[in-house]
């Protein structure tokens, strides 16, 4: 399958100066952008990483897949179109505010949007934690991790297993139906929690 790792968060949130603090002073990140209402961090050499966008809600915004190259991007595409998936060429500006070369957007069947991207911009300064720390592990394995609760699992299981070509790293069924699953390296790149209620977890 051609998802590789977690690229990139977006976080809809118009609490700027929180986000801000969180971002940096907390968990270590670089602020790099804070123009139009919106703020972007680093956390490596990639230009950004996380972005918080102004918009009221405070959950998460979107999830950025990084595929191999833009011949990856137009397989994954056409694999949604003919499952019913409602696939939209991000546009050249989207593109440019993402610091990628090219990217597809769509929803899993809870509605959270989804973007598949490739072509990352990497940063031409080094990066400069916002406060004492060593560094991130990212490279091939991603940011990290992002986890979602969601009202039911069942529907989703077969939209990031079979669909997106994501692998069960582990399960629990009990207290809440629980998934973890895997793209490379990292036991996981996005894990589910059947909660019954809608939103980020982490």
């Amino acid at each position: 399958m051609e998802l590789q790792s977690l690229g990139y968060i977006g976080v809809d949130s118009a609490r700027l100066e929180d986000w801000t603090g969180f971002a940096t002073r907390l968990l270590g990140m670089q602020q790099v952008d804070r123009g139009g209402g919106s703020a972007a961090f680093r956390m490596d050499d990639r230009r950004q990483r996380l972005m918080v966008t102004g918009e009221a809600g405070d959950g998460l915004g979107f999830l950025g897949w990084e595929v191999a190259d833009a011949a990856a991007l137009e397989t994954l595409a056409a694999r949604l179109d003919r499952h019913g998936g409602a696939v939209r060429r991000g546009t050249r500006d989207l593109a440019d505010r993402r610091h990628v070369a090219g990217l597809i957007t769509f929803s899993d069947p809870a509605g959270h949007r989804l973007e598949a991207f490739h072509g990352p911009a990497v940063a031409s300064e080094p990066f400069v934690p916002g406060r004492p720390i060593s560094g991130f592990r990212t490279g091939p394995l991603g940011m990290g991790h992002a986890v979602l609760n969601v009202e039911d699992v069942a529907p989703l299981l077969p939209f990031y297993r079979d669909l997106l070509g994501f692998r069960v790293s582990d399960y629990a069924l009990a207290p809440y139906p629980l998934y973890f699953f895997h793209l490379n390296g990292r036991h996981h790149s996005f894990a589910m929690v059947g909660t019954g209620r809608r939103g980020l977890h982490h």
